[in-house]
């Protein structure tokens, strides 16, 4: 194909194209104006925005590791593009690939060249915040260098071991016109590292090299071992399965049982926290979820955004009977919960099946030692079925675990016809029992007390 004269983000939108991108996740902004024109006239790319940009990376975190491709957050570089860094953290930690776009506001004529100065008003300085958990974070000075940087940016996400990568694009730059030729493919332009520019030390000792490109597509992360060839043994260690998740485990993974019916469920995928049961309940469990993703670094709050972009990659894909079932503890659940309205603004269903054994400080009690009763978290104040409810999901509580299968029948049935996230809240002390680690059987051998 010819040359043409095109904005140079309409350059980076055909990128992103050519990379498989269907879906960027983030968070609106007018510096990010010029890419979503550009997203609208290149056609194929649609956007979801979430409550704020940490949330935003999370979901294209779990778009990522359910497509095997690179996922795409834009943000805008303003003060709240700061908690982006938790997001590029968790990703860099799991190995995921992430392209991260910050929009950054022109200053019109009088633009200085570098990075934002610090005065009021002026944005973070993105770029050297998010180097030391980047593998590349690039500010953009030349609108003939955008293709070039997204080229680069996809290839490095990707190579070696999977991470973030980001780029900072002043909308004034993004806007102006350039030469680009469309049949030129990934690998083409590769310049070497420049001013304004943090990369990542694999990059810095040449592991990953200018021009070379992988051929093979980034397959799909295992939750249990990150991606291919990247397995972290010392976090990989199955954690004490609890009756709660083996239930669960039981519960959705009804549709590999021999004696399957026609009211069967289908397929689902499950999301649950770093602490390893809910990969160690479903590889227990005597059929098993076809795939699951399972948060092993970053902070409390990964699961329900996670889910989300696990939703639509499961849609993209033809997969919209796949159900998604996230699996969080009482005190991780109220850190995400803003991001459920974005879940039922886009119509995105899952089960949220929440752990709450209604004790203090559950989840991390082992990590105080002696010293627990110095750092108390009481998560007995909040109603979760009351807090849902607020952002217009529906909620259901389990006081007795005869009642547990009911409620997730329940719950998968009202996710498909509200098409919007359902709670099953576990409150027992058969939980708060089997949170410390004991062996339990199937749920039906407890009676509520004991």
């Amino acid at each position: 194909m010819a040359a043409q004269r095109i904005p140079a983000v309409l350059a980076a939108v055909q990128i992103m194209k050519d990379e498989g991108v269907d879906l960027v996740f983030g968070c609106p902004g007018a510096a990010l104006l010029p890419l979503y024109a550009a997203m609208e006239e290149a056609g194929g790319i649609e956007r979801l925005s979430g409550r704020d940009e940490e949330g935003a990376a999370f979901m294209a975190d779990g778009w990522a590791r359910t497509t095997g491709r690179t996922g795409v957050v834009a943000v805008t570089a303003g003060p709240g593009a700061a908690r982006l860094i938790t997001g590029l953290y968790a990703a860099q930690q799991d190995a995921v690939p992430l392209v991260c776009v910050t929009g950054r506001e022109t200053a019109g004529p009088h633009r200085r060249a570098g990075p934002p100065r610090h005065e009021p008003g002026r944005p973070p300085d993105l770029v050297r915040l998010a180097g030391p958990v980047t593998k590349r974070a690039e500010r953009i000075e030349d609108p003939a260098r955008i293709p070039g940087a997204f080229r680069e940016a996809f290839r490095i996400a990707r190579e070696g071991r999977p991470g973030p990568v980001l780029i900072d694009l002043p909308a004034d730059l993004a806007a102006v016109e350039i030469v680009h030729d469309a049949g030129r493919g990934p690998g083409c332009d590769v310049r070497p590292p420049q001013a304004g520019m943090v990369q990542d030390r694999a990059v810095q000792a040449g592991t990953v090299r200018a021009g070379s490109v992988r051929a093979e597509p980034v397959r799909p992360l295992d939750a249990a071992s990150g991606p291919a060839g990247h397995a972290d043994p010392e976090d990989s260690r199955p954690a004490p399965v609890s009756w709660v998740l083996a239930e669960v485990a039981a519960l959705f993974g009804a549709q590999d049982r021999p004696d399957t019916g026609p009211d069967a469920a289908p397929g689902s995928c499950l999301v649950s926290s770093s602490a390893g049961a809910g990969a160690a309940g479903l590889a227990d469990a005597p059929y098993g979820q076809p795939h699951r993703l399972q948060r092993r670094n970053g902070p409390l709050g990964w699961e329900v955004p996670a889910a989300i972009g696990v939703r639509k990659a499961l849609d993209s894909r033809g997969e919209r009977d796949t159900e998604v079932v996230v699996v969080v503890d009482g005190h991780g659940f109220p850190f995400p919960a803003e991001e459920l309205a974005s879940a039922v603004r886009h119509e995105v269903p899952f089960v949220l099946i929440l752990f709450n054994p209604g004790h203090e400080d559950h989840g991390r009690y082992r990590q105080h030692g002696r010293y627990e009763h110095h750092a108390p978290y009481d998560q007995g104040r909040t109603d979760h079925v009351k807090l849902v409810e607020a952002y217009g999901c529906a909620g259901r509580d389990v006081l007795d675990p005869a009642e547990l299968r009911s409620a997730v029948e329940w719950a998968r049935k009202e996710a498909v016809s509200t098409r919007r996230p359902v709670l099953v809240e576990i409150r027992t002390e058969c939980a708060k029992r089997a949170a410390g680690g004991l062996s339990a059987g199937p749920v039906h051998e407890f009676t509520h007390g004991t």
